[in-house]
């Protein structure tokens, strides 16, 4: 593990995973979802170092080796990957995160466009519009079956869920409760060639408001993968196939 040191009292060490040269080919980062850390992307680290892609997957504060927060704002995940990639001197990059972690590269987009060369978001959550949208309460969770399928996963790496800070939860939760029009004008500024991956109808996240982050956004494709809320662990091979394509496009 990589550590980006902080000078400053109020922002968190971040623990890095680097895989291969990061001055070859274009790097990929990688954004764990909430609750998660580096570890959920082994499958797709694997694939894409056989492309000979060199990885840097990220540990969001409060999670796995990262350093814990007095602040969780939605805002502050996007800063945790703005000081990965300034850590590590990334001056270009394609971008893929989950969840939380695709929130955070979403919003680290919109501010940082010219530095995101390509931009994936699994299972994005995207923020209310308005009450209407509010009241269908889409704040990242999990369904009775992902928990089942969570809870296989959490006995073969219990590391994340023992590492994870339960104070995080109410203040992200309540953020995505809270409407926010401005964030939907914001996806304009993204100008990396995107692709949102919806779960379907096995997720919590209806895929009809994925679909409409993806035609927000000025250049973005949307595929959907019937396998709930955690597509890159329960669909593998069809997520990295949907991943790969678009990133070699």
């Amino acid at each position: 593990m990589n550590f980006i040191r902080s000078v400053d009292a109020s922002a968190p060490d971040l623990a890095v995973d680097v895989s291969g040269c990061l001055t070859g080919q274009t790097p990929v980062v990688l954004v764990h979802g909430m609750g998660g850390d580096h570890t959920t992307w082994g499958p797709t680290v694997r694939t894409l170092r056989a492309t000979c892609r060199p990885t840097v997957a990220v540990d969001l504060r409060g999670h796995g080796r990262s350093g814990r927060s007095d602040s969780y704002r939605l805002d502050d995940f996007a800063a945790d990957i703005d000081r990965v990639v300034g850590g590590l001197k990334l001056a270009r990059f394609d971008l893929v995160g989950h969840s939380l972690g695709a929130h955070a590269a979403l919003r680290y987009a919109m501010t940082s466009p010219a530095r995101v060369r390509r931009l994936v978001l699994e299972e994005v959550p995207p923020m209310p519009r308005d009450d209407a949208d509010a009241a269908e309460d889409i704040a990242p969770t999990a369904s009775f079956g992902e928990r089942i399928r969570g809870f296989g996963a959490l006995l073969a790496n219990p590391g994340p869920f023992l590492r994870y800070d339960r104070a995080l939860g109410e203040p992200v939760m309540t953020q995505f409760q809270t409407p926010d029009p401005q964030w939907w004008a914001s996806l304009r500024n993204v100008s990396a060639p995107t692709l949102v991956v919806s779960g379907g109808a096995r997720s919590f996240l209806p895929a009809h408001h994925l679909r409409s982050v993806a035609e927000a956004l000025p250049n973005a494709d949307f595929v959907r993968i019937e396998a709930g809320h955690s597509v890159h662990r329960d669909a593998s091979p069809e997520f990295l196939s949907a991943l790969l394509a678009h990133l070699d496009d």
